[in-house]
């Protein structure tokens, strides 16, 4: 951000989409350049991502693809689970 006071804003929107335009190894791991759609019909463009091998580790994956998903928060969930979030936090 700028080098303005921070200011604490509402979550924003959902990300629609992504496409990887590249994957370059890095010394300390990856960094992805993507395009990025949102709910909100705007999109990021060009957009680097860098995930290092101790993400790829949190993540318990050596897929950086897969990586990128969770980086992302597409996290798969079976589609007939019966219980929300919100429940799952009460």
């Amino acid at each position: 951000m700028s080098e303005l006071e921070p200011l604490q804003y509402e979550t924003g929107t959902s990300i629609r989409d992504y496409d990887i335009i590249n994957i370059k190894q890095t010394p300390l791991g990856y960094e992805v350049l993507l395009n990025i759609n949102l709910d909100s019909g705007y999109s990021l463009t060009k957009t680097t991502l860098d995930i290092t091998h101790e993400d790829l580790t949190g993540y318990e994956t050596n897929n950086i693809e897969e990586a990128i998903k969770w980086a992302l928060g597409f996290f798969e969930q079976p589609l007939d689970e019966s219980v929300t979030s919100e429940q799952e936090l009460q």
